[in-house]
């Protein structure tokens, strides 16, 4: 218990001390690891996320929703690492004009095919299979959001300036990601990439948290 709490307050304070998450992160060196899309799909297929569309495990997909459809009312909105499209179950009370969802495992498209059948049918929803390092579309949006998914996309700057052209003049980037020492770095990397335009932590109550974030990238059209 007196380990996790220091792991706590340590990650707590490198969100604006760089220099201490560096000083005491474990295998500094060394790259995040994605998982290959075969031991997702078959995670997928075994239900293992099944957990992420109760209600106590989407206090952060919530708060991200509320805070993107403030400051962009009936966003469209293109998430990346969408999953199932659980993201959109916190949206949909915002009336999103549009949402677009890419991840790259094909039983996490055909679950969220299913679930979000209905919006399907309208038009506003659609789910694709797909790379977030390099997919691509030539419809724009309020809002690129990465959901617990870019420590495994490569370098910030690059995956930031790919996406750039589908996002709307003064649009933004959303964020969900755990908070972890190493994956921090990169939060840090966007943070310098533009204007931080909403910030915070979302704490469990099994312990560990989530950050929430949006940023509004300088190189943004409009800004």
């Amino acid at each position: 218990m007196a380990y996790l709490r220091w792991r706590r307050f340590v990650e707590l304070a490198s969100l604006d001390r760089p220099w201490l998450g560096e000083l005491f992160m474990r295998k500094r060196d060394q790259p995040i690891v994605a998982a290959p899309v075969e031991t997702w799909d078959r995670e997928y297929r075994e239900g293992v996320y099944d957990r992420l569309a109760r209600s106590e495990q989407r206090h952060h997909h919530r708060l991200l929703a509320a805070v993107i459809a403030d400051r962009w009312p009936n966003p469209r909105v293109l998430e990346i690492g969408a999953g199932e499209g659980v993201l959109f179950e916190a949206l949909r009370a915002h009336a999103p004009a549009r949402y677009v969802g890419v991840d790259f495992s094909a039983p996490a498209i055909e679950l969220g095919l299913t679930r979000l059948a209905a919006e399907r049918a309208t038009g506003v929803v659609d789910l694709v299979l797909g790379d977030g390092r390099a997919f691509r579309t030539d419809e724009t949006f309020d809002v690129v959001v990465f959901s617990e998914c870019v420590e495994h996309l490569g370098e910030i700057e690059p995956l930031i300036a790919h996406y750039a052209p589908n996002l709307k003049p003064g649009g933004g980037v959303g964020l969900t990601m755990w908070l972890a020492l190493k994956p921090l770095r990169l939060w840090h990397c966007l943070k310098a990439l533009g204007e931080v335009l909403d910030e915070a932590v979302i704490n469990t109550p099994w312990g560990g948290g989530w950050l929430v974030a949006v940023v509004r990238p300088a190189s943004t059209p409009g800004v």
